[in-house]
């Protein structure tokens, strides 16, 4: 008895033009959310100037970091922006994952932005 196979479907759908130029403002959005994150996490922004970025729960986490000062290295000075990297998960998610340096030492932190009518929005952030 012969055995029907079924043809391998790709694990990642296929890149279109659409779908890079989705990632690239993906990754365009990333980098200026996260560098005015990281501002806000040091004093030097209001949190206020998230709120057309990111959701209302992340604005209240970041917010409570910059108030408490109890960011990862705060101490150590001003936080620097050295490395974002964007995974599109559906055309409408990625995951970013992103690096900054306070003083000599390296940090890390994560993010979730999602796509929706208004454009790009921050839904998640932890630094570590």
């Amino acid at each position: 008895m012969a055995r029907k196979t079924q043809p391998l479907k790709p694990s990642q759908p296929a890149k279109t033009s659409d779908s890079r130029e989705l990632a690239a403002a993906a990754a365009q959005f990333a980098r200026a959310v996260l560098r005015v994150a990281l501002e806000v996490l040091d004093g030097r922004r209001s949190a206020a100037q998230l709120g057309s970025l990111a959701e209302t729960t992340v604005i209240a986490a970041v917010r409570t970091l910059a108030v408490s000062g109890t960011a990862p290295g705060h101490e150590l000075g001003v936080a620097t922006l050295t490395r974002v990297d964007v995974i599109m998960s559906d055309s409408g998610t990625a995951e970013v994952c992103a690096g900054y340096d306070r003083g000599t030492r390296h940090f890390a932190l994560a993010a979730r932005i999602v796509h929706g009518r208004s454009g790009w929005r921050l839904s998640a952030f932890r630094v570590r």
